[in-house]
């Protein structure tokens, strides 16, 4: 039998979970939840490749603009997240930004908006396990503004605000499918009074484990439903190409605004 380090288990180099090496990562790196969506970054990238398939996660790199970048899934919640977020620094990469689907929980947000999120609030579970939950979950000032310029440059329906990163689909978002009894608050009236914008499940993980490795990092999430209106987008795919889009031209603000800097 052959072994390796369980407390790093890289075997000739590659992660033990995105299954690369350093080289393969690029600095800017954008992270999907679902593996499709790397097909769809790619389609609108000049070059791309697939480096490696594995479990929900699937990385590739390529050139968009002329703009060197990297888009790896990393699965549903915070768990899966955290892998990839801490195996892409390691690796190298500079700037995180999620994108994703998301729930929005005030009215006026339309399904097929877009919501870029300053902050989150850590329910996520994954980074409760680095610092105190008192820490907060901000995304990155240069992140931020580029996504917010590439949206007013194409006049593009969007929100900005603080979102609820929650570890759980059903239950974390007021969802008893299973006709469960329950002495819990309304959670979705509950984050609405909170002025939350949105509910999603990845961004905490990113914005605190970036924050701790001096890594930039943003979220930019499409609307797929509207949980005060109650309302259930059936057909998103053109409102992904669009916040695919987006992000891809964020990451040429970014890289320019970086030019001749060290990221």
């Amino acid at each position: 039998m052959e072994y390796i380090s369980a407390d790093k288990p890289f075997l000739n180099g590659l992660m033990p979970h995105l299954k690369c090496k350093k080289g393969d990562v690029e600095e800017i790196v954008l992270l999907p939840g679902n593996p499709e969506r790397v097909e769809k970054f790619a389609s609108l990238c000049d070059s791309f490749s697939i480096i490696s398939k594995n479990r929900e996660f699937t990385l590739g790199s390529g050139t968009y603009k002329g703009v060197k970048l990297s888009v790896c899934s990393t699965g549903i919640g915070s768990a899966s997240t955290e892998i990839a977020v801490q195996e892409l620094i390691y690796l190298g990469a500079k700037v995180l930004i999620r994108t994703g689907g998301t729930g929005a929980v005030q009215k006026g947000i339309n399904c097929g908006d877009l919501i870029i999120n300053t902050g989150a609030m850590r329910l996520g579970g994954a980074s409760s396990f680095y610092v105190r939950p008192e820490y907060p979950a901000i995304a990155s000032y240069e992140v931020v503004d580029a996504l917010k310029k590439v949206c007013d440059e194409n006049k593009l329906d969007y929100h900005m605000g603080i979102c609820v990163s929650v570890g759980s689909f059903y239950k974390g978002q007021g969802r008893n499918i299973l006709g469960e009894s329950t002495e819990d608050v309304d959670l979705i009236k509950y984050y609405e009074n909170l002025k939350i914008k949105n509910i999603e499940m990845e961004a905490e993980t990113v914005f605190t484990l970036a924050q701790l490795n001096n890594v930039y990092a943003g979220s930019i999430c499409v609307v797929h439903c509207n949980r005060i209106e109650d309302k259930w987008l059936v057909d998103f795919e053109d409102a992904q190409i669009k916040m695919c889009k987006t992000t891809l031209d964020a990451v040429v603000k970014i890289n320019n605004n970086f030019k001749g800097e060290k990221l």
